[in-house]
């Protein structure tokens, strides 16, 4: 079994201080981004070490065992060797520690120390290992060290010592590259304007690198994302979501009224806040692996071709009812399908229910939607019919 070893313990204690290990990043705490790394890692239990039972503490429980995983707060490392057996994988990440997931991943294929080049990771904190080296926080060793500890003064700092032992024992170190460090991907003990700055990097990389060939996506997705800096983490978290079912409630009523054009307004504002909610979503969940998160953004997104289809028909002018529900009902099927089998390059164009939404609202301000509707049928079926052509 592999059983993680966290620390909220202060190295450097002040009046007035916040803990390292509390600082919030990216919605989340810094000792819970570690939880989150163990977590992925495959740690069946996690062992903190703690000089008391406080909120952060019960939250880190809580969150633990929300994934299924066991959670045991400790003061005094003799207690490690109820937990650990000799058989078993140890994951120690040091207090204040807020590696790269996905380095991390890369370099702990098999137990080892992970390590900086001493001149470089020293001036920023990390202990030193050897004139060379200095470690990173974070070691994968076997859990006989554990009864070591004992023989060991008891104001050891425990992830250090484990860290010590594992060379001493023949753990491989395996080495980092300095880039991490000065891009600021890996900190130790850093403070909230280094933390912030590394969260906006954080957020900027969870973005879906949308191009202007489907402008309502791409700006919702920048938007979404600046959005995140604020939100994600609080109570405010879920706003974007609860925004996009008022639109989509809004625009279904106004299709009942036959207000077609105030309808396709709703619609497009709707489509645009459930893309800036899926983007909230996907930086809070980044690295969580709780229970599986809600999808409501995703189910209502299902809900935006029903009421396309809806204000259509009642846009339409047609005396047939079959007429007014082929048009919408051809176009809505050519976009699935283009959005499902369409080029990389053009699928998110067929996706954007944004720039649908703008465009059928204006052509239902000049009457017009079932005509232009039946023209944007008819280009997504010639480009698809283009497309085909073009592959070998």
């Amino acid at each position: 079994m592999r059983i993680a070893l966290l620390s909220i313990l202060d190295r450097d204690p002040a009046p007035g201080r916040t803990r390292p290990a509390f600082l919030p990043f990216a919605g989340a705490r810094v000792v819970e981004r570690q939880l989150d790394l163990a977590l992925s890692l495959g740690c069946e239990a996690i062992a903190c070490l703690a000089d008391g039972i406080g909120r952060e503490v019960i939250e880190l429980q809580h969150r633990a065992e929300r994934a299924g995983a066991r959670f045991i707060a400790i003061r005094e490392p003799g207690k490690l060797s109820g937990l650990v057996t000799a058989n078993d994988e140890l994951l120690v990440i040091a207090s204040g520690v807020l590696p790269d997931p996905n380095l991390v991943e890369k370099l702990l294929a098999k137990p080892g120390v992970i390590a900086f080049p001493a001149d470089v990771a020293v001036p920023l904190g990390f202990e030193r290992i050897d004139p060379e080296f200095a470690w990173t926080g974070v070691v994968l060793t076997r859990g006989n060290l554990v009864e070591r500890l004992t023989e060991l003064p008891s104001d050891i700092d425990v992830p250090s010592s484990l860290m010590r032992l594992a060379l001493q024992t023949g753990a491989q170190l395996v080495p980092a590259e300095r880039r991490v460090l000065d891009d600021g991907d890996w900190t130790i003990d850093a403070n909230p304007e280094e933390l912030k700055a590394r969260e906006t990097r954080w957020i900027e990389a969870q973005r879906e690198k949308i191009p202007f060939t489907a402008p309502g996506i791409a700006v919702a997705e920048r938007a979404g994302t600046r959005l995140a800096r604020d939100i994600v983490g609080k109570k405010s978290e879920t706003a974007p979501a609860v925004v996009a079912a008022v639109f989509a409630l809004a625009a279904a009523f106004s299709a009942w009224l036959d207000l077609p054009v105030l309808g396709f307004g709703f619609l497009a504002t709707s489509a645009f806040f459930s893309r800036v909610a899926l983007v909230i979503e996907r930086v809070a969940s980044k690295g969580d692996t709780r229970a599986n998160r809600g999808s409501f953004v995703k189910y209502l997104q299902y809900l935006h071709d029903p009421l396309i289809i809806f204000l259509m028909y009642v846009a339409s002018s047609q005396e047939s009812e079959w007429v007014r529900l082929f048009v919408p009902a051809m176009l809505v099927g050519l976009l699935r399908l283009g959005e499902w089998h369409g080029s990389e390059t053009w699928r998110r164009t067929y996706a954007d229910r944004i720039l649908l939404g703008g465009i059928l609202c204006g052509a239902a301000f000049f009457g017009q939607a079932a005509e232009v509707g039946a023209f944007l049928a008819l280009l997504v079926l010639v480009s698809r019919f283009l497309t085909a052509f073009r592959q070998p």
